[in-house]
């Protein structure tokens, strides 16, 4: 198994009427950022952010991942409220329902980014082994990607 995905940085802001989000990942040395954005309204800075951290996962592994941001919300659990993501991943029959947690209890922002890499770190394993590899050798060898089947 290939080294999971780092969180390196992650930055939202505000600029008049707009949010735009921007998050960098790390891989064995590679890094790839993803930007996002949305007219403001009140919270869309969680859904921005987690889209701006699969476009920067799509980014790393070369753009072969078929996942769609489900929802983005902020829960009460115990003492520290957590960020639950939820994402699906392919179509039709064999599309996977996944979801990803991060605490609250210090960067509202990165944990945004956090719970988006919680969800997706195990699936995306196999693609990663495969980005790196090409990234090592040259070009990336053509053909089918490895299916992800749900158990």
């Amino acid at each position: 198994m290939s080294a999971r995905l780092k969180l390196e940085d992650v930055h939202c802001t505000v600029d008049g009427l707009v949010t735009v989000a921007r998050v960098r990942l790390s891989h064995r040395g590679r890094s790839a950022s993803g930007t996002a954005s949305a007219r403001t309204t009140e919270g869309i800075w969680r859904h921005v952010v987690a889209e701006a951290a699969l476009s920067a996962v799509r980014e790393i592994i070369d753009g072969n991942l078929d996942v769609t941001l489900d929802a983005v919300a902020e829960v009460g659990s115990g003492r520290h409220p957590i960020i639950v993501v939820t994402m699906a991943m392919g179509r039709g029959r064999n599309e996977v329902f996944l979801s990803g947690t991060a605490s609250l209890q210090g960067d509202r922002v990165a944990a945004v980014a956090k719970a988006v890499l919680h969800g997706l770190n195990r699936w995306v394993e196999p693609f990663l082994a495969i980005a790196a590899s090409s990234s090592s050798v040259g070009p990336r060898p053509s053909g089918p990607l490895p299916r992800i089947r749900s158990n």
